[in-house]
């Protein structure tokens, strides 16, 4: 895939997460709100909210053609191996410096490729 082809699909993946972890910052405003009134309220509220974020950013990387994979419980990793991009949420550094979203370009080495490398 060329270069700017790449590139285009990583702004429209960066502008879609961006627009989604925006929406979810405003939920959790609205939960802290609602949480000094209602709590009960509050934690349903936060509940479907998380629920829906996580439907809708699946949906937009599986609509980019990503793959999910599990890395372990603090991140998600979803590969496209047709874009040659990888795509890390909710990561964790081990320094405890937390990451809303990391992408990666990477090539496709084939077997023969790898081997002879």
């Amino acid at each position: 895939m060329e270069s700017e082809e790449v590139d285009s699909v990583v702004q429209e993946i960066v502008a879609t997460l961006d627009n989604l972890f925006h929406a979810e910052k405003r939920a959790r405003l609205q939960v802290s709100a609602l949480e000094e009134r209602e709590y009960p309220l509050a934690a349903t509220f936060e509940m479907v909210r998380d629920l829906e974020a996580d439907s809708a950013i699946e949906e937009a990387l599986a609509g980019f053609g990503f793959e999910y994979h599990t890395v372990d419980d603090d991140a998600e990793l979803w590969i496209s191996d047709e874009h040659g991009l990888m795509v890390f949420l909710s990561f964790t550094a081990p320094d405890g410096r937390y990451y809303n979203y990391r992408i990666v370009a990477f090539d496709v080495v084939g077997e023969d490729e790898e081997r002879s490398a």
